[in-house]
């Protein structure tokens, strides 16, 4: 069967052919960006009949067709032009070959238009609606990185006799295996199997099921190989003896082979934990530490009593021993060193070199990307005020206009206040102001004789009471000051890090998790944890400053001291920028899957804790992305965190500050507009490290000193 490409025009598309196919192909289709791709499945192997072909039909807005593959699968893949849309296929078959009917949009060769000035109108231009979905369509394949290999059936012993006709009914399988050894000629030797500990195995399971056969006929070697298939038993050819037992492929009489490997990329630990499960017997060695406490606790210890409890740590190594029952490997022992990451295998050289192949495609590279961020804080401030402020005096009347506030006064005095009680003042001729002499009784009791004596006294002269202001301003005089401003800023918060991750999820030691509020709980602090993060697939860039978010008080005062003392110990947050990326999978295909959580923290106002101090109130917006999905120098662009405030404070005069026109001369306004957006952009870029490593990865210096520090450096290399 052959397979090639051919193209038909029709009145409303084109018509891709692909002859041969049969009778039942099966064609999975999807969506790649604007291209259409299909995954073309045959009944039978097949070839390409000219090879891998690329047709294209410009005038019919197609760039490409494509059509390649091999054996029984293909893909075929069509493109249009840039900007120009591409329609849903309909399917068909004639039972010879598979039809693909794309409809087009017809191409203009030349377009001209006269414009009529005094007729306003557009130029035509063609359209396109797209088509509804009529089902569900799964996503496009990718490719994935296949290691194959070949494993011999290592159970299957190639034997050599005339054909078996034979016929037994439950008859013991050891008993028939021996049968069939001495008619082909061939020694027998049954050996009983033992376990992982080396003890004796339970007789049924040595012996092995009884079994039931009836040959005709049959050849020797599959006759011989049917009766180990059925009793469940294991064999090995040795010269011209077969050796039978539960499990006799990890025994033998010929030498066997070590191997030491140093793995580069796995961890041994991880490399021999999938061995084991393939069937290999893996011996780790372990430490169990054991703690114990002697003594009288502190909690039931007399108040100044000594500490009498003691801790005993005891470490106790132990071996162990794991691995499935079944799977090639089986007969391989082997061991690991976590200091050299190597891993030890001995055993039949077959098996070990089955072993090695495994081992080689486990100790792949991981790959890395440079997730490179541009993080915008743009910040939009419009401050708006009006006030007008005026005086004015007639005689002994003062009117002032405060921002909006009416304040008036009356006579050539300020009314008494509370502290200055009414009927203590008097005017003097002149504008002078004195104190009235006021008189008044007053009588003390002697406390031996109990005789109260009253006599007449003079209370001390009061304070001047206080001067109208508008005695300072001439008369029948008028003062105006009016104030307005626009103010308008706009201010960018700019951050572009690159980060280099691997989608490596394994655990850091020492590592602890980074959070956005607080910094003790991410490890910003230096002590506090080795590496500020728990896994190797994650990274975090913290600028800003640390400030006081609150206080831990404790009481350290004892009960029989008399004192009190209280501690406060501060947590500190972070003022300014956090941004947190953790990539999940870099597949074969080209595509990122990663998560982001960027936050953007400031301080709003401040508050007093008692007896400890005050304390910042941050104002924090973060945006936690999810699992996204990018491909290799795609941009993603997270936007809509918009915090926007808007206020208006306004003062006015009573009845005056709502008339129109002259209102304004009686009131006091402004208002504030503040409008904040966080936007991030994230371009990630799979490095290619197959023929070593690029520096600097997308670093463009900003200023002359660092271009010419990277010049010097980058020349030295």
């Amino acid at each position: 069967m052959s397979l090639a490409l051919t193209l038909r025009r029709s009145a409303g598309g084109v018509d891709v052919v692909i002859e041969g196919t049969g009778a039942t192909p099966v064609l999975q289709q999807g969506r790649n960006g604007n291209s259409w791709a299909g995954q073309l499945t045959t009944s039978s192997p097949a070839v390409l009949r000219y090879g891998a072909q690329n047709l294209s039909l410009p005038e019919a807005g197609i760039q490409s067709i494509s059509l390649q593959g091999s054996g029984s699968t293909y893909q075929i893949q069509v493109v249009p032009l840039p900007g120009l849309p591409l329609a849903r296929p309909v399917i068909g078959a004639d039972g010879r070959n598979l039809v693909i009917s794309f409809s087009t949009v017809p191409q203009l060769s030349s377009q001209s238009a006269r414009p009529d000035l005094r007729t306003p109108g557009t130029v035509p231009q063609a359209t396109y609606a797209p088509a509804l979905q009529p089902r569900a369509v799964a996503p496009p394949l990718g490719d994935m990185a296949v290691g194959s290999m070949v494993l011999r059936n290592r159970g299957f012993i190639n034997l050599k006799g005339e054909p078996v006709s034979m016929t037994v009914r439950n008859a013991p399988a050891r008993e028939v295996l021996m049968a069939l050894a001495e008619r082909g000629g061939y020694g027998f030797v049954f050996v009983n199997g033992t376990d992982r500990d080396g003890k004796p195995l339970d007789a049924a399971l040595t012996q092995g099921a009884p079994v039931s056969i009836s040959f005709h006929g049959e050849k020797f070697s599959r006759a011989f190989n049917s009766v180990l298939l059925s009793a469940g038993l294991q064999a090995r050819l040795e010269g011209n003896l077969i050796v039978v037992g539960p499990n006799v492929l990890g025994q033998s009489f010929g030498t066997q082979l070590s191997k030491v490997y140093r793995l580069n990329q796995a961890s041994a630990s991880s490399a021999a934990d999938y061995l084991a499960s393939m069937g290999a017997s893996i011996t780790k060695v372990s430490v169990i530490t054991n703690s114990t406490q002697t003594g009288t606790a502190q909690a039931s210890q007399v108040a100044g009593g000594t500490t009498t409890t003691q801790t005993e740590t005891q470490r106790i190594s132990t071996t162990e021993t794991y691995g499935a029952a079944i799977g090639p490997l089986k007969g391989l022992t082997g061991t690991t060193d976590s200091r050299l990451q190597t891993i030890t295998l001995v055993g039949d050289p077959l098996v070990i070199a089955v072993a090695e192949n495994y081992l080689r495609q486990l100790d792949l590279r991981q790959r890395q990307v440079a997730l490179s961020v541009r993080i915008l804080d743009i910040n939009l401030q419009n401050d708006l005020s009006i006030s007008n402020s005026f005086a004015f005096r007639y005689g002994n009347n003062f009117i002032v206009n405060d921002n909006g506030r009416l304040i008036g006064a009356w006579g050539d005095r300020l009314p008494p206040t509370s502290v200055q009680p009414a009927g203590q003042f008097s005017t003097l001729a002149g504008g002078a102001s004195a104190a009235k002499p006021e008189y008044a009784q007053l009588s003390t009791t002697n406390p031996i004789t109990g005789v109260t004596t009253t006599t007449l006294g003079v209370l001390p002269p009061l304070a001047p009471a206080p001067v109208n202001p508008g005695s300072a301003y001439d008369v029948n005089s008028f003062y105006n000051l009016l104030n307005a401003a626009i103010t308008s800023s706009s201010t960018k918060l700019l951050a572009s890090p690159t980060l280099i991750l691997t989608d490596n999820p394994e655990s850091i030691t020492g590592g602890a998790s980074a959070g956005v509020g607080s910094v003790q709980s991410g490890g910003a602090i230096l002590g506090q944890a080795s590496i500020g993060r728990e896994r190797a697939n994650e990274s975090f860039v913290t600028v800003g400053n640390q400030v006081i978010v609150s206080y831990s008080a404790s009481n350290s005062g004892g009960s029989g001291t008399g004192s009190n003392v209280i501690t406060c110990t501060p947590s500190f947050g972070t003022s300014g920028l956090v941004f947190g990326a953790r990539v999940l999978r870099i597949d074969d295909n080209g595509y990122v899957t990663f998560n982001l959580s960027p936050a953007i923290s400031a301080t709003t106002s401040t508050q007093n804790v008692v007896g400890c101090g005050p304390i910042n109130i941050l104002s924090v917006r973060r945006l936690d992305s999810g699992s996204v999905r990018v491909r290799d120098g795609q941009t993603l662009i997270l936007t809509g965190v918009i915090s926007d405030l808007s206020a208006q404070v306004s003062t006015k005069w009573p009845i005056l500050g709502d008339l129109p026109l002259i209102g304004q001369f009686f009131r006091s306004s402004g208002s504030t507009r503040e409008k904040r957006e966080l936007v991030i952009m994230v371009t990630p870029r799979i490095i290619n490290d197959t023929e070593g490593g690029t520096y600097g990865y997308g670093f463009q210096p900003a200023s002359t000193e660092s271009r010419q520090m990277m010049g010097s450096s980058q020349g030295s290399l």
